[in-house]
C-alpha cells in the first residue's frame, strides 16, 4: 500500500504552506503550545478565516451543489494539519460538524441561511452537549425543549461549551421527549444573542 500523497495533494498541500507563511501574524498564529490556539477567538483569527473561505479551502470537500469542490476528505486533512503545525485558527465545527449535518439532514431554509456564511468563513460555533449533570454522556441529556407556537422554548443549562464567549450560534442538543432516552433528542441552532442566554464563563489556568 502506497501512503505517499499524489502529485496533486503535495502540490495543494506546498499551496497552503507557502498562503500560511505569507499570512503569518503572531495574532493569528500562536506557536507556543496554547491549548486553544486554534480557536477564532479574536478579530484577526476571524479575518484569517474569511481568507480561508477566499481561497476555496473552506467546505472544499463538500458537493459542487453546496458550494463545494467535491474534493477528497483527504483535501480536509492536509488543510486541518498545516493549520495546526503552525498554531492556526481552525474551522472544524462549522464546516464539518454544523455543514455536513445540515446537508445531510438540514430542511432547504436551513441550507441557505447557513452554509454560504459557512464556507465563506463568516461563522462561528460552539457545540452544547455535555451538561452539569451528564458530561459527556449525551444520552442522559437534561436541557428540555418543548414545542411553544411554531417554536421551542428550551430551557436547562450546558457546560464546557468551548467558544461560547465568542461565537455567533449555538449548536446544542435537548431532550424533547423524556421518556425516550436515545430517541427523544434534537439538535437547535440558537443565536447566541438570544435574551434568553446566560453565558458564565469557567476560570482555568490555562487557556
Amino acid at each position: 500500500m502506497d501512503f505517499d500523497f499524489s502529485a496533486e495533494e503535495a502540490a495543494f498541500l506546498s499551496e497552503v504552506e507557502q498562503f500560511l507563511a505569507k499570512n503569518y501574524t503572531p495574532d493569528v498564529m500562536e506557536t507556543d503550545g496554547e491549548m486553544f490556539s486554534h480557536v477564532a477567538d479574536t478579530p484577526p483569527k476571524r479575518a484569517f478565516n474569511l481568507k480561508l473561505g477566499k481561497q476555496g479551502w473552506l467546505g472544499m470537500t463538500w458537493p459542487r451543489d453546496y458550494g463545494g469542490a467535491g474534493r477528497s476528505g483527504i483535501y480536509d486533512f492536509l488543510l486541518t494539519e498545516a493549520l495546526s503545525r503552525w498554531g492556526a485558527p481552525q474551522p472544524g465545527k462549522s464546516v464539518g460538524t454544523v455543514g455536513r449535518v445540515l446537508i445531510r439532514h438540514g430542511s432547504d431554509k436551513l441550507k441557505a441561511e447557513f452554509l454560504p456564511k459557512i464556507i465563506r468563513g463568516e461563522l462561528e460555533f460552539c457545540l452544547g452537549y455535555s451538561e452539569p449533570q451528564a458530561g459527556s454522556d449525551a444520552a442522559n441529556m437534561q436541557l428540555r425543549a418543548v414545542r411553544d407556537g411554531d417554536g421551542w422554548r428550551l430551557n436547562g443549562q450546558k457546560v464546557w461549551s468551548s467558544a461560547a464567549h465568542y461565537a455567533d450560534w449555538y449548536w446544542l442538543g435537548a431532550r424533547t421527549d423524556p421518556e425516550s432516552k436515545h430517541g427523544g433528542i434534537m439538535v437547535f441552532l440558537l443565536d447566541m444573542k438570544h435574551p434568553g442566554l446566560d453565558i458564565r464563563p469557567i476560570r482555568t489556568i490555562v487557556g
